[in-house]
């Protein structure tokens, strides 16, 4: 550190020079009792790190400047003051860089350390803005997590333009300075960390270029150019970059775990865990490979081996709520659903603000038949979260399963409101006033969807479906019906008999029987073949069939309940108690 430390003999020094040639004058400084206090106590301070006894220093130095002190006394109250400030904030700052967190949220004392450090390096500054170490220490703490990237950056900028005004000769001289006021070690640092708060990539990678070139045997550099290089999704660049981290640093098992990370962005799935079982075979305790290799094992479809993988990890460190969630999926996709409830409320007893946990436990809760349970929790959560899409979207999909369609199309309605690009609750909601007859909304939505998401089948069918059944003529479009039920089947490759049968719909509304009845009668065979076929869709299918037969388009069957779009009559006459409605692909 290059801050002004003053040695204890000339303090002694200085202070005995004032007390023989100032004379009387000290008599006449109302603060120059607490400026002696402050010289012994300084002097006696056995180790920087003696916090209480820096704290009475500050303290009585500032009291010594506030009484009042000569120009003598004055300066060297203020140099004394800074130097104190410094070491406070030196020995706070090594605290909390010592003692480095993933989730300062859990430590709020390591977050206190860390402010009082800056407060103390913000003064000191303001004191002498010269202070190359006070803002680099700012620039390093800022830099921690949840730090002021915007603030690391300008105090890092600081460093670097003090570094580099030290190197210029003054006006009329030939030589620089004879000692930098930082090493080439400290700037290449400074430029790597202010390259990590970079948000402009062109400037993040000159500052890594930077730090590079001042310490071209630096690892660390090395790896944070490719992850900013795996941020741009430029992989090859990343790989290069890992590689040499690798060559300078085989034994960091740090560098194959972002090595590793690389592969699995170019999806060389085999190549990536086995980058992570270098990791392991380095350090057997580090538990990100045992993660990373649990989501790999997953993508291969080794669902066991992945299971085996997370659990070691969480053994390693329990409090590791993304290997929990991770193997909570997991255990549902393997229908272990107690096993992954269990996973998803502990990790709830961690971070019970955590949503996506929350929507994995009624889902679990819903697999385990405990459907009220889980009703009540989402009705809770959107009671506390109100403004939470995700929340009201599965609160809705209940009420739907429920039959409860004013409530899912109010909690629809909500998430519109607060995700007005969220085309599956359009879709969704669109659905729902189907359901009810209310045909106008209905298209209006499916609209909106298909604007959003074009490539829906199971939307493109329930669109195309109400524009060539609905019994209002206002509704019906048969040659847009046509072109959705073309595209839905082209999706699902001509092979979903009840998009077959939308598709005949549609043909039947043109007034095309020879088509209708050509795609009606493949949707027959279609579903007849199929082991899994109802009575009920057989029956229904063979209804349609007829109905084009006899020269008769087929029309959306009234429900009970239903509420009228316009003072006219429907064309056909409300469903006999008993008939089936048409197939919709909810």
């Amino acid at each position: 550190m290059r801050y002004l430390t003053l040695a204890p003999t000339f303090i002694f020094g200085i202070v005995l020079g004032l007390a023989i040639f100032a004379g009387p004058a000290l008599a006449q400084n109302e603060g120059q009792a607490d400026l002696d206090k402050a010289t012994e106590l300084k002097i006696g301070i056995a180790s920087a790190r003696d916090l209480q006894q820096l704290n009475e220093v500050v303290e009585l130095l500032d009291s010594a400047i506030e009484k009042g002190l000569d120009e003598a006394n004055q300066e060297f109250a203020e140099q004394m003051l800074v130097a104190t400030i410094m070491e406070r904030a030196t020995a706070l700052a090594e605290a909390v860089l010592n003692k480095p967190v993933a989730d300062p949220r859990r430590d709020p004392r390591w977050v206190q350390i860390r402010q009082f450090a800056l407060t103390d390096l913000q003064r000191a500054v303001e004191l002498d803005d010269s202070l190359v170490d006070a803002y680099f220490l700012m620039g390093r703490l800022q830099s921690l997590p949840l730090g002021d990237p915007n603030a690391a950056r300008r105090a890092l900028t600081t460093v670097i333009e003090l570094a580099a005004a030290a190197e210029e000769p003054a006006d009329g001289e030939a030589a620089a300075p004879a000692e930098p006021p930082v090493t080439p070690e400290q700037l290449a640092q400074a430029y790597a960390l202010r390259g990590a708060t970079q948000t402009d990539p062109d400037r993040q990678q000159a500052d890594f270029d930077k730090a590079i070139e001042l310490t071209p045997d630096k690892a660390e550099y090395y790896l944070l150019q490719a992850r900013a290089k795996v941020r741009q999704e430029d992989f090859d660049a990343a790989l290069e970059a890992a590689n040499k981290a690798a060559e300078l640093a085989p034994g960091n098992h740090v560098v194959y775990e972002v090595k590793g990370l690389i592969l699995r962005g170019q999806e060389k799935i085999e190549e990536a865990i086995a980058a992570f079982d270098t990791a392991t075979e380095i350090e057997p305790n580090a538990v990100k490979p045992y993660q990373y290799r649990g989501e790999l094992y997953s993508i291969l479809g080794e669902t066991e081996k992945a299971i085996e993988e997370l659990t070691k990890a969480i053994e390693l460190a329990p409090g590791n709520l993304a290997s929990r969630l991770i193997r909570a999926e997991l255990y549902s996709t393997t229908e272990q659903y107690g096993d992954a409830l269990t996973d998803v409320e502990t990790v709830l007893r961690s971070q019970p603000g955590l949503v996506r946990a929350h929507l994995m436990r009624t889902v679990l809760l819903t697999r385990l038949d405990r459907e009220d349970e889980a009703l009540a929790t989402l009705e809770k959560l959107a009671e506390a979260a109100p403004n939470q899409p995700e929340i009201q979207l599965q609160l809705a999909g209940f009420y739907m399963d429920a039959n409860r369609s004013g409530e899912a199309i109010e909690s629809l309605s909500k998430v519109i409101e607060a995700a007005p690009e969220s085309g599956i609750a359009y879709r969704m909601r669109g659905d729902m006033y189907l359901a009810i007859g209310e045909h106008a909304q209905a298209v209006a939505d499916f609209a909106k969807s298909f604007e959003l998401n074009p490539d829906d089948s199971g939307l493109l069918n329930n669109y195309a479906w109400t524009l060539s059944t609905s019994p209002y003529e206002e509704i019906r479009d048969g040659e847009r019906a046509v072109e959705l039920a073309t595209k839905a089947c082209e999706l699902t490759e001509f092979e979903a008999p009840h998009i077959l049968s939308t598709l005949a719909a549609a043909y039947a509304e043109t007034g095309d029987f020879e088509k209708a009845i050509e795609w009606s009668r493949k949707a027959v065979d279609m579903h007849a073949a199929d082991e899994d076929a109802t009575r009920d869709m057989s029956a229904e299918l063979a209804a349609e069939l007829a109905s084009y037969q006899s020269g008769e388009p087929w029309r959306e069957l009234q429900q009970e309940g239903q509420s009228e779009l316009s003072d006219e009559d429907p064309e056909s006459e409300p469903a006999e108690e008993g008939d089936l409605a048409p197939l919709l692909d909810f």
